[in-house]
């Protein structure tokens, strides 16, 4: 599956043709690391055509790195999980903001 939009992210489970997969279950630590093989229980993500697979790689460990996936984790024990809804929602709002810079609009930033 191609993705033809220049700034939007396809978010799936089960997705062996993304480009990369976030771990979205586990301990907060792992919640949200990024992964470059293919588990049918991750959350696969493939990057807009302006995206360049390596850099949203290594986007989602900065966004690992400073708490974004934590703050979304949910679950009453130790072992999170991580919506996909949120995911989505986080890469939607990134998707507005690479949209609007593109376009000459104002800059938008992402604030969790």
């Amino acid at each position: 599956m191609e993705n033809k939009s220049c700034f939007y992210w396809i978010v799936k489970n089960n997705f062996d043709d993304a480009d990369f997969w976030l771990v979205n279950k586990g301990s907060l630590k792992d919640l949200g690391n990024p992964i470059k093989q293919f588990q049918p229980y991750y959350t696969g993500l493939k990057c807009p055509v302006l995206i360049w697979p390596d850099y949203g790689y290594y986007l989602c460990v900065y966004f690992q790195q400073i708490g974004v996936w934590r703050r979304c984790g949910v679950g009453s024990t130790n072992y999170k999980n991580l919506r996909i809804s949120d995911i989505r929602r986080v890469f939607n709002e990134l998707s507005q903001q690479h949209s609007m810079q593109y376009n000459g609009g104002i800059n938008v930033k992402i604030t969790y």
